[in-house]
């Protein structure tokens, strides 16, 4: 999703690893998931609970009794309190508490968790009252973020690689992958410090002839070549990128910033349709899947 505040546009991108959001002075990212433990005795004269978001959600994990909740699996909710708290923290993140009223909300959600749009929209709409929220096709912010309109976008996140043909902007064709980044790691929260670990190269080229099978299974589709994106977390990992291209014979552009292209590019979605000029007709052409 992309939250903007000098034109009343954010976009917050909130994955089943991480959540990206960006606004128009800056951009952050957090781990989405939750924690909540009992604190004891020589802590609090109280019995109370301490709950936490993000990095210092994954802190909790040195405690026995601490629970952690992922707001999102495979990109879709799974628990309402736990999504609407990492949403709130991006807004924190982004400074933009006092301008919710005024602010468009822009989220992405997978190509397969459409049926999730509505109630999403209400769920934001009910918890945080911004001016509007839009929930789209989350990989369409790849494309906007590379200046495109048209191609494949291949996006490797935490929970779900992304695979989808827009045509001018409109999700012509996609599905969601189930394998992805979390297929490379062992323990329930390694990906956060995925800079310090070393993931088996057998692991990365099993993910990566997956995801080259998949592509070219849904390339026998179509009747012509497009360019094809990649983008997400996935792309940085060390050898993966390289082992999927050597799988794949067409060239794959990665995008210039895989991480927050999403977000960035919801963000300048965000812009479009809150510019005047921008036609109500037009703008939700983009949304309307064919």
């Amino acid at each position: 999703m992309v939250y903007e505040t000098n034109n009343g546009v954010i976009a917050i991108d909130a994955g089943t690893g991480f959540v990206k959001c960006v606004s128009a002075h800056m951009r952050a990212s957090f781990p989405s998931i939750c924690g909540i433990r009992r604190l004891n005795s020589w802590e609090s004269s109280k019995e109370r609970t301490a709950e936490s978001v993000g990095y210092e959600a994954a802190k909790m994990a040195i405690y026995p009794d601490a629970v952690l909740v992922r707001a999102v699996l495979e990109g879709r909710m799974v628990q309402e309190k736990a999504f609407v708290a990492v949403i709130k923290q991006a807004v924190r993140e982004l400074g933009c508490e006092r301008e919710l009223g005024s602010l468009l909300i822009v989220m992405g959600l997978p190509y397969g968790a459409s049926l999730q749009k509505g109630h999403l929209e209400k769920i934001i709409e009910r918890s945080l009252k911004p001016r509007k929220v839009l929930v789209i096709p989350q990989s369409i912010g790849t494309l906007l973020s590379e200046d495109a309109r048209t191609g494949i976008v291949l996006s490797i996140g935490q929970g779900t690689t992304e695979l989808v043909l827009f045509e001018d902007l409109k999700p012509v064709a996609g599905v969601s992958i189930p394998q992805a980044c979390d297929y490379l790691y062992d323990g329930e929260l390694d990906y956060i410090e995925h800079e310090k670990n070393k993931i088996d190269k057998k692991r990365i080229d099993a993910l990566a002839a997956i995801l080259a099978n998949r592509l070219a299974v849904f390339k026998t589709r179509l009747d012509r070549q497009y360019e094809i994106y990649v983008s997400g977390g996935g792309a940085l990992i060390a050898g993966l990128y390289e082992s999927l291209q050597q799988k794949v014979p067409d060239r794959l552009r990665i995008a210039k910033d895989p991480v927050f292209s999403n977000a960035a590019g919801l963000y300048k979605l965000g812009q479009l349709i809150s510019s005047p000029s921008s036609s109500t007709e037009g703008q939700q052409g983009i949304f309307r899947p064919q």
